[in-house]
């Protein structure tokens, strides 16, 4: 398994981006479980309810109809004392959609940074497909080398005021503009970079 996602790893640098099933696998195995790092998921949720927003252009529906289906199937009894909700929702259906995180497929600046004002409304998390998207302001991807990590936009973390577990950012990979001077101090955590790897 993990030869075949450094394989796709591999080919998706040289080739731009391309969607498989294997890292959608991996994905909808993360994705529910990010939403339990949010310190105040309690207070976000109606009725119990984790919803994820799936977002998606046409030619990715068939890749986030089967993200929906693996995340459903795996948590169709929920997650600990939540129930988990998935929609599928078109960039161009964005305004008015609430979620407790929004998962974004590929697609443009913006219909990404659209997404990213939805879910700020919404004091929602944002995970991409593409860990490259990061770079839009996006919070949270995944990272494939020898391990599978997360990999968290601190900047954007901040920004949107979200306070995450120490657990999850001592585990994670860190996303940060290269001309970021260190060391690098959040609101809610202090960080010392000389024991965090960034990407």
């Amino acid at each position: 398994m993990k030869i075949i996602l450094l394989l796709i790893a591999f080919v998706s640098s040289i080739f731009g981006f391309s969607i498989n099933e294997s890292m959608i696998k991996v994905h909808s195995v993360l994705v529910p479980k990010i939403l339990l790092m949010d310190y105040r998921i309690q207070d976000k949720l109606t009725k119990s309810t984790i919803e994820i927003a799936i977002m998606y252009n046409n030619a990715e529906y068939k890749y986030a109809k089967s993200l929906k289906n693996r995340i459903d199937a795996r948590y169709k009894n929920g997650i600990k004392t939540y129930k988990i909700s998935t929609k599928l929702i078109s960039y161009k259906d964005i305004k008015n959609v609430k979620a407790n995180l929004y998962y974004l497929f590929p697609s443009s600046k913006k219909d990404i940074k659209n997404t990213i004002k939805q879910a700020h409304n919404n004091n929602a998390l944002t995970f991409s497909y593409l860990k490259d998207d990061l770079k839009y302001g996006i919070m949270i991807s995944l990272n494939i080398s020898k391990k599978i990590k997360t990999v968290l936009n601190l900047d954007a973390i901040k920004k949107y005021e979200i306070s995450l577990r120490p657990m999850l950012i001592e585990i994670s990979n860190i996303y940060r503009v290269k001309s970021r001077e260190l060391p690098y101090k959040l609101n809610f955590i202090k960080l010392n970079y000389s024991n965090i790897c960034t990407v």
